[in-house]
């Protein structure tokens, strides 16, 4: 019997595992002009975004009662290529999934500590 380029998994593409955060990331990163719209939203002054992905944070907010707020991912980055620029959008996760209508400002913008006007 002859066996030539048989695919031993029947045709399957193998797909790499990711986790859940890194399957939420590469969600928000599909929808990274949008974000940057939002952001520019925020201050007309605003003329271009920069997102560092390697900032983003996952965190339980509270709300003041024992099963708490739920959890958040908190995406940032600078604006105007300014050195020391900061802006903050938090998204709300529902059974693991990012709810990208739930986008909001999560902290102003900011130049070296200070709200940019």
């Amino acid at each position: 019997m002859v066996v030539q380029n048989k695919d031993l998994f029947g045709g399957i593409a193998q797909q790499k595992y990711q986790s859940t955060k890194e399957k939420q990331l590469a969600y928000l990163k599909k929808h990274e002009e949008e974000i940057k719209d939002f952001v520019k939203s925020l201050n007309p002054k605003v003329e271009s975004v920069q997102i560092d992905w390697n900032e983003t944070k996952w965190e339980e907010i509270g709300n003041g009662t024992p099963k708490g707020g739920g959890e958040v991912i908190i995406v940032g980055g600078g604006f105007n290529n300014i050195d020391g620029s900061t802006w903050q959008v938090m998204f709300e996760i529902k059974d693991g999934q990012v709810i990208f209508d739930t986008m909001m400002q999560g902290s102003p913008l900011r130049v070296g500590g200070r709200i940019f006007d």
